[in-house]
C-alpha cells in the first residue's frame, strides 16, 4: 500500500501517483491521500516486512474472515445457540455485501473492512464490560477508517448507561442479551457520578486516535480541519457536487439507491446485470435485514444500536458521491454491525421458514456479485 511505505519513509504523503488511485491531492511536492489512514496504518508492519510490493488484497481477505470469526463470537454471547449461530455467522460471511468488500481489497472497500474490524471489537469490549478506554481506543479506530462512524457514538453512551445502571447490582447481564429482559431505558436510574466515571477514559480512549487524525491533518495542509477532500483537482467541478459535498437534495437519490436500486436486464447471459456504479439495493443483497424492524425492545441496546444506524446513515444519504464502483450500496456497511444485531435480536435467535427464504435469497444475490467481479458482468 503506498500510503503505508510513505510513513514508513517518514513523508505524510506519496512521491507519485498511482493511475488507479485518482483522490489525491497534489500540495507542496507531494501527493496526499484524502482517506482517513487507519488502513494504512493496519497494513503498515506487513509493509515493513515484504516491502511496498505487499498485496493489500490478502490484509483485506484476512481482516474479512477475522471479522466473521469476532461476529460469530459477539453472537454467542448474546445468547444465540450454536446452529443459529453458525447460520447467521455464515450469512454474515456470504450473506452481505462484506463478502465483496473483503475479496475486492480496493482502497475503498479495505477501508470498511477495517472499520467493521475495529467496530466489531468495540462491541465484543462492550460485552466483555471491558476498560472504558480500550472500548474508546477501538471505536476511535473504526472512526479513522470511516469519518461517518463517529456518528455511531450513542451506541456506547447507551452501553455506559447500562452498565452503570448494572454495576451497583452485581449484574453482569451481557450487553445485548437475547436471555435478558432489561427495563425500558426510561424506566432505569443512573448514578451520574458513576456514569462521569465511566464515561471520561471512553471519550479519553476516543481521542487519542480524532487528535492523532487532527494533527495528520495539520502536518499535510497546515490546518486540523481540512482532509484534502475538497482540494482534490477538478473534483468540486463535477456535475454530482453541484451543491457541494453534502445536501438534503442528495436524499432521494441516495434513498433509491440504499432501497429501491435493481439489476438491469440485458439480452445475454447472466440475462441481469448490476449496475456498477449506483450499487444494488440492500434489501437485495441481505433481505434477512428486514427481520431488524421487529427488534422494538426499547433498553438501551435498541435505542443505542437504532440511534446509531440512522445517525450514521445521515451524512450517507447528505453526501453526494454515490460510492464508485460496487456491488451493493457499500456505505450502509457503515452500519452493519449495528444493523446485523438488531437483525439477530429481531430473529430472536430462531430462523423461521421466512427467514430461510430471505437467507437463501441473499445467498444467490451475493453468489451472482462474486461472479460479476470474476466474470466482469458490469452494466
Amino acid at each position: 500500500m503506498p500510503l503505508a511505505d510513505a510513513f514508513l519513509h517518514g513523508r505524510w504523503g506519496l512521491t507519485e501517483a498511482p493511475s488507479w488511485l485518482n483522490e489525491l491531492v497534489p500540495w507542496n511536492g507531494l501527493y496526499y491521500v484524502v482517506y482517513p489512514p487507519m488502513p494504512a496504518l493496519v497494513v503498515l508492519p506487513a509493509v515493513w516486512l515484504v516491502g511496498p510490493g505487499f498485496e493489500q488484497a490478502w490484509a483485506s481477505i484476512l481482516m474479512g474472515a477475522a471479522n466473521v470469526a469476532i461476529m460469530s463470537t459477539i453472537l454467542r454471547a448474546m445468547g444465540v445457540t450454536r446452529g443459529p449461530r453458525l447460520v447467521l455467522s455464515l450469512v454474515f460471511a456470504f450473506g452481505t455485501i462484506v463478502w465483496y468488500s473483503a475479496q475486492a481489497g480496493s482502497s475503498w472497500q479495505f477501508a470498511h473492512v477495517v472499520a467493521t474490524f475495529f467496530m466489531l471489537l468495540a462491541i465484543r469490549a462492550c460485552q466483555l464490560d471491558a476498560r472504558a478506554a480500550l472500548i474508546g481506543l477501538l471505536y476511535g479506530a473504526a472512526v479513522l477508517s470511516r469519518l461517518p462512524l463517529v456518528l455511531a457514538f450513542p451506541f456506547f453512551a447507551a452501553y455506559l448507561i447500562d452498565r452503570a445502571e448494572r454495576e451497583p447490582t452485581d449484574d453482569w447481564t451481557v450487553f445485548g442479551s437475547l436471555r435478558a429482559m432489561r427495563p425500558p431505558a426510561w424506566q432505569t436510574r443512573v448514578d451520574l457520578d458513576r456514569l462521569v466515571e465511566l464515561g471520561s477514559p471512553l471519550v479519553a480512549g476516543l481521542a487519542i486516535p480524532i487528535v492523532g487524525y487532527l494533527a495528520y491533518n495539520y502536518l499535510r495542509f497546515g490546518t486540523p480541519f481540512e482532509n484534502g477532500y475538497a482540494l482534490i483537482p477538478g473534483l468540486l467541478q463535477e456535475d454530482q457536487y453541484r451543491n457541494g459535498f453534502f445536501s438534503v437534495l442528495n436524499i432521494p437519490r441516495k434513498l433509491y439507491a440504499l432501497f429501491l436500486t435493481t439489476p438491469v436486464e440485458v439480452a445475454g447471459f447472466p440475462w441481469i446485470q448490476p449496475r456498477q456504479l449506483g450499487g444494488l439495493s440492500i434489501l437485495l443483497t441481505t433481505p434477512l435485514f428486514l427481520w431488524a424492524i421487529k427488534a422494538r425492545r426499547p433498553d438501551w441496546f435498541g435505542l443505542g444500536a437504532w440511534a446509531a444506524v440512522i445517525l450514521t446513515l445521515i451524512p450517507i444519504l447528505m453526501h453526494a458521491d454515490p460510492g464508485g464502483a460496487q456491488f451493493g450500496f457499500r456505505y450502509a456497511q457503515d452500519f452493519y454491525p449495528f444493523l446485523f444485531l438488531l437483525t439477530v435480536r429481531g430473529l430472536g435467535g430462531r430462523i423461521s421458514f421466512e427467514a430461510w427464504v430471505a437467507i437463501a435469497i441473499g445467498a444467490v444475490v451475493n453468489i451472482w456479485g462474486m461472479g460479476v467481479t470474476y466474470f466482469d458482468w458490469w452494466q
